[in-house]
């Protein structure tokens, strides 16, 4: 039992190791070896039928001259009641059937009978005999050898005029040992030529799988350069726009979404330790003073709400960074629909009714057109709460705020007005910007985290909306959405 896990673990030893050999072989070596398997075994099937059609070729020429040497024999034969009459005599005496030194033929004549006999036989043979077969009827052709030596015969039988039987066989035979001699050296150049051009198709084949794949190299080259330091780095396209050209575009454009999240991950740490490193110092500040020696309970009244409404603006900044981050995303697709504009300003004012009465506003909505837009619902009630909340907050208190919904050509237009201090001409261009607040010629008392408008722009990049922001002669501050139209 023991040998038998041995032989068990060895086994698995083996395999793994055949299975990371197999892994560690490079793209070109599998290649030339794939292809070297293939070309030899088709050269090895075509060898192998050249081989077999040129033996069939040299049989067949032995044997045509073996039959037609036999029928002569066999037409010099006379078979009577007394025996076999050789009529022919003067084909006995020919060289090919005295000597051996030049292409001899053997020929014998084997009387039929109970026991078959020699009749007759060439000179040739001196004291040997030819094999034969008594019970074939039929001309065959075979091998056999005489003396140790090839050769190649057939066997012609002779039959009786009136009772049809066997009269005799007539054997006649030729050396093998030249045509064999050249089979062989067939077989011989035939395995060398396929061992060489093998070996030659192993390393050519190396060489332009090399040069195929080299574009591919420079890939892994540049793809193992890339770092966060150097993402914005790309593969270089080749110029055949091949399989190598198409993975190089696909790993540019991995790349592009890699770099894409990045930088949104980059930027939102960024935006959030900047952010929130204000608030956080402020909470942690008041809180240390707060420890240092007892208060009047309105004093920590005080200094826990400031915390507390810190700690609000802080969690509504994270939101606004989180939906952002969002937004950013180049995955992303709105969910355009048809709807009616006015129903969302509707839920927007419902949910800052509570400002507007504080500061006492006057919110007048117009209607000169159609609000029907086709745009993403939750987009634009983004929007307009963002847009809606900035001309609350920063409007003077008994002010007003007018919305007006109008149509242009195929575009719905929503233009919504405060009562504010207006923004500088020159800085109008940059409240678009993420974390650009203009307190300082609105209200320094207003505290905002510089993402609404931000946040407008993005959604409506995204929806296909244009926004524009303007200022008014008499003050006041006017934001413009350019909006489809159903």
């Amino acid at each position: 039992m023991l040998f038998a896990k041995d032989e068990d673990m060895e086994n698995m030893r083996r395999r793994a190791f055949f299975r990371s050999f197999g892994r560690d072989i490079s793209i070109r070596s599998r290649v030339s070896g794939l292809f070297l398997m293939v070309a030899g075994s088709l050269m090895v099937v075509a060898f192998a039928l050249i081989y077999v059609q040129v033996e069939r070729d040299v049989y067949n020429h032995i044997d045509e001259e073996l039959n037609e040497e036999a029928g002569e024999f066999v037409r010099g034969l006379q078979v009577t009641e007394n025996g076999i009459l050789f009529k022919d005599q003067a084909e006995w005496m020919e060289r090919s059937h005295v000597a051996v030194d030049f292409y001899p033929k053997f020929v014998q004549v084997v009387a039929a009978g109970r026991v078959p006999e020699i009749a007759r036989r060439s000179f040739n043979l001196f004291s040997d005999t030819l094999r034969y077969d008594p019970s074939l009827d039929n001309v065959a052709f075979y091998n056999s050898d005489i003396s140790g030596a090839s050769v190649r015969q057939v066997q012609v039988p002779v039959f009786h005029k009136e009772s049809a039987g066997t009269a005799a066989w007539v054997v006649v035979a030729v050396p093998l040992e030249e045509s064999l001699f050249v089979l062989s050296d067939l077989r011989t150049v035939l395995f060398f030529s396929l061992s060489v051009i093998l070996i030659i198709l192993f390393f050519v084949t190396r060489v332009i799988a090399g040069k195929s794949l080299a574009p591919l190299e420079k890939v892994i080259d540049t793809a193992e350069k890339i770092t966060q330091e150097n993402l914005d780095e790309r593969i270089g396209l080749p110029a055949n726009k091949d399989e190598i050209y198409r993975l190089s575009s696909t790993i540019n454009s991995l790349l592009d979404r890699l770099q894409a999240v990045y930088t949104r991950e980059k930027q939102f740490t960024a935006d959030a330790s900047h952010e929130l490193k204000t608030p956080l110092a402020s909470i942690l500040g008041t809180l240390e003073v707060l420890v240092r020696k007892p208060r009047e309970p309105g004093h920590y009244k005080a200094r826990i709400g400031f915390c507390i409404d810190e700690l609000k603006r802080m969690s509504g900044l994270i939101d606004q960074l989180l939906l952002l981050a969002r937004y950013d995303s180049d995955t992303f697709r709105p969910d355009i629909n048809v709807f009616d504009a006015k129903g969302t300003l509707a839920v927007v004012l419902g949910r800052v009714d509570e400002q507007i009465r504080e500061k006492e506003l006057d919110v007048r909505v117009r209607d000169e057109g159609s609000a029907m837009v086709r745009a993403d619902a939750s987009m634009l009630e983004i929007m307009l709460d963002n847009i809606v909340v900035n001309a609350v907050k920063y409007s003077s208190e008994g002010g007003s705020v007018s919305i007006v919904f109008g149509n242009s050509s195929d575009r719905v237009v929503c233009s919504v007005t405060d009562a504010g201090p207006g923004i500088a001409a020159e800085k109008i261009d940059r409240v678009f910007e993420r974390f650009y607040r203009v307190d300082e010629s609105r209200n320094s008392q207003t505290s905002g985290t510089g993402l609404g408008l931000a946040i407008v722009k993005k959604l409506a990049d995204i929806q296909g909306i244009a926004v524009h922001l303007s200022n008014r002669e008499e003050g006041g501050t006017t934001v413009i959405l350019d909006i489809p139209a159903a």
